[in-house]
């Protein structure tokens, strides 16, 4: 088959964005004066325009509008969950109500206007005192999917901590612990770590020979230790740090993601599982969850941790596209000894995203004949 040239392939996009030009041209035309810019210069320049979206038309309209920019623009969708945090933060500004919107976000691009508006509710306390977020995720309501939609709430609520104390993961991680339950405090670790990560990755430096955080003193992560900061935070702490170490492994050992399974086996011995199912998820989002490639990709470590990789990044297909299906998907094309491993995750977030038995159950209708028990959770293995 000839390939298309250039002009060819511009008429095609135009007749596809022509539904969404008729509507927002004067929108796309702001939008097309981004991306003509270099990739630096696009990032405040995006960031006005879906501001005046959400000033004009809402935060629902910002968010889809980013979704037509990331098709046409590779920039944009590389950079596109920040993005969403951006639109989050100032949706909490426009709306002057955290719980107003949190109601606005939408699932897309991995959940981030949610996690944003956390960290615009933060940031307005200049005098931030834990009592100040102990409650804020309570008027988060969602009768169909209530701990999917509390679980984005107080993981944002980490994000936000971690950069309203200038990446101080450390102090975030105490302010976690102001939430109620043991639930909330792991979920708003996972927030923090994350965030400690994402901000180390995004400071503007030549290499990662810096290992301080942008702002100070606060180590964030450590090219000489791949278990920092794992190894320097409490014991309540470790699991949700583990969670998350393996983005700081990849970052210094350029994706190696054999020698990274071997690294997660120098964790400590109960959390080397987390570590497994941590890179399942790195796996998931460095392939865009192409089911295939992380398959080929978990299949480098050695058969204990297999299945656990498999479980990390089939919970990471559901979180990133907020859809079972995805994650049923990745596990039929999973090898028959570890699809056990990964069904059990589809099962774990199942109960995280439908409240409804029945809704379980008809999404597990899709799945592996052998294994829709495991999915419905009837018989729960672990390996």
């Amino acid at each position: 088959m000839r390939t298309l040239g250039i002009r060819q392939r511009e008429a095609i996009l135009a007749a596809l964005l022509l539904p969404f030009l008729c509507m927002h041209g004067e929108t796309w035309a702001a939008g097309e004066e981004c991306r003509a810019k270099s990739y630096q210069e696009k990032i405040p320049c995006y960031k006005q325009v879906l501001e005046h979206i959400i000033q004009t038309q809402g935060t629902e309209q910002a968010l889809d509008t980013l979704q037509q920019l990331s098709s046409v623009d590779p920039d944009v969708r590389h950079y596109s969950h920040p993005y969403t945090h951006h639109i989050g933060k100032f949706s909490f500004a426009h709306y002057k109500d955290a719980v107003t919107a949190f109601s606005h976000c939408k699932d897309t691009f991995w959940s981030g206007c949610y996690h944003g508006v956390l960290e615009g509710y933060v940031s307005q306390f200049p005098n931030l005192a834990p009592k100040d977020i102990a409650s804020v995720c309570s008027g988060v309501q969602d009768a169909q999917r209530p701990i999917f939609m509390k679980f984005q709430c107080v993981h944002g609520l980490g994000h936000g901590l971690t950069m309203h104390f200038e990446n101080d993961f450390f102090k975030a991680l105490g302010y976690c612990d102001a939430l109620p339950t043991r639930w909330d405090q792991e979920s708003c670790y996972g927030g923090a770590f994350m965030q400690n990560v994402i901000s180390f990755q995004t400071q503007d430096h030549a290499d990662h020979d810096n290992h301080a955080g942008p702002s100070g003193p606060v180590k964030m992560l450590d090219a000489s230790d791949p278990h920092y900061p794992c190894n320097a935070v409490g014991t309540q702490y470790q699991r949700s740090c583990y969670m998350m170490q393996t983005s700081a492994m990849l970052t210094f050992n350029g994706y190696d993601f054999s020698g990274t399974f071997k690294e997660c086996e120098k964790a400590p011995a109960d959390l080397v599982e987390t570590c497994a199912r941590s890179l399942g998820r790195d796996i998931s989002g460095y392939t865009l969850t192409n089911a295939e490639r992380v398959r080929t990709l978990c299949l480098l470590g050695q058969p204990h941790l297999i299945g656990q990789c498999f479980r990390g990044a089939a919970k990471d297909f559901g979180f990133t596209h907020a859809s079972p299906q995805r994650s049923i998907a990745l596990c039929r094309v999973v090898d028959g000894p570890y699809k056990a491993d990964c069904y059990t995750a589809v099962q774990e977030f199942l109960v995280d995203f439908h409240a409804d038995q029945a809704k379980r159950n008809l999404e597990c209708q899709t799945a592996d004949e052998a294994y829709q028990s495991i999915c419905r959770g009837v018989r729960h293995v672990r390996r």
